[in-house]
């Protein structure tokens, strides 16, 4: 009797069947984000997951074609789709339409498919592609929308579709209705002072991109961030800036602890993760106050929560092993907050994600389970004999 035994990379107890049926769920779970997205920051988040997803599922069916599989595999597994919203998501809503499509295709060609495809890539793609752009297109992957409530009823499906499809020109022009029609639906001086309190009163930089700027330095010592912070927030009620984020983050926890009740996520990733970036962002405020965000704010502006539960949980570029687990955790965590707090690009996540992948086949070898049998004394046994 002849028997084959084949090596495979992670998930390893999972068939395509299964695998489909997981991802599935995650895109579903993801769902109340992407509603919450297009109420604050309006339709261009919509297009973005879709114009993605094309993208990435024609790409998808090219490569297997190419590498003579199954094209059935295309809508199987759902990895496809998977890294699309992902992906989308993450880019600046009103994203010209070609970067789009760009990072989409090097996500599922480059990062998955020139590795051997799914089970088999390094690094996650989503993340990868992100980098990529922000890398190339360093202006345009740094505007985004300034989050406003019922932001979807200004930024239309049409007017976004505008800006995204259209020229440089029509662009600044859809920028331009825009800011009339958000003014236009203001009544309250209050909201109006709110509204010009943002960064460039519709599109620009993040939140945290502003705070890392407003940084003390030798040439104005007396700037801090706890000042501009506290100038922001304002005595009143938390402005849109915070809300817009708060409501974000509060959606991907929701869908981050469907996952690990269902167990598609492994739960000691995201808590050894925020456990630890938390307990570095404290030390480093308490430090330096006037230096450095509290941690609170690190939890809710940028990717923070979005990443700990849906991106470095990723089964092939993380360490699936539960000792593993939490040292990578851990490790993508310290890498984090390094750059976040001390480098130059403010959110961090992709960087830190993109190093952590890299260092998990390091971990997974240090974490190895002992062998059956490995390290036993044939004194012993003969005792009980």
């Amino acid at each position: 009797m002849n028997s084959s035994f084949t090596l495979e990379s992670a998930p390893h107890d999972l068939g395509v069947t299964a695998t489909g049926r997981i991802m599935k769920i995650l895109i579903l779970t993801l769902i109340p984000a992407l509603l919450v997205n297009i109420y604050f920051y309006g339709f261009g988040v919509l297009i973005n997951v879709l114009l993605s997803l094309v993208a990435c599922l024609v790409t998808e069916g090219v490569m297997l074609r190419l590498r003579k599989r199954h094209l059935n595999l295309l809508w199987r597994d759902n990895s496809a789709a998977v890294t699309a919203v992902i992906l989308g998501l993450t880019l600046p809503q009103l994203l010209p339409w070609h970067l789009t499509v760009i990072g989409s295709v090097f996500a599922i060609a480059l990062v998955k498919h020139a590795f051997g495809g799914l089970g088999q890539n390094v690094f996650n793609p989503a993340m990868a592609a992100f980098v990529f752009l922000l890398i190339s297109s360093p202006v345009q992957m740094t505007s985004y929308v300034s989050p406003v409530p019922g932001n979807w009823e200004h930024l239309t499906l049409s007017r976004s579709a505008q800006a995204i499809f259209g020229s440089a020109d029509l662009r600044d022009s859809v920028r331009r209705e825009t800011h009339d029609a958000i003014l236009e639906s203001l009544v309250m001086p209050r909201d109006k002072r709110e509204y010009f309190k943002l960064a460039d009163s519709f599109t620009g930089p993040t939140f945290l991109t502003d705070v890392m700027h407003e940084r003390p330095a030798k040439a104005n010592p007396e700037a801090s961030v706890q000042g501009w912070t506290e100038g922001a927030r304002g005595t009143g009620d938390l402005p849109w800036l915070f809300i817009g984020h708060i409501s974000t983050s509060l959606a991907f926890l929701l869908g981050g602890i469907i996952l690990m009740v269902f167990r598609v996520i492994d739960w000691r990733i995201p808590v050894s993760f925020l456990t630890v970036s938390g307990g570095l962002f404290t030390v480093f405020w308490a430090v330096s106050p006037d230096a450095f965000l509290a941690p609170v704010w690190h939890l809710i502006f940028g990717a923070t929560v979005f990443g700990a539960f849906y991106i470095m949980t990723d089964p092939v570029t993380a360490v699936p092993k539960p000792q593993g687990a939490w040292i990578f955790g851990a490790t993508v965590a310290v890498i984090f907050v390094i750059i976040r707090n001390l480098g130059g690009y403010p959110d961090a996540m992709a960087f830190s994600v993109l190093l952590g992948n890299a260092a998990a086949p390091l971990i997974s070898i240090l974490t190895r389970r002992r062998e059956f049998g490995a390290g036993y004394s044939p004194e012993v046994l003969h005792q009980h004999d």
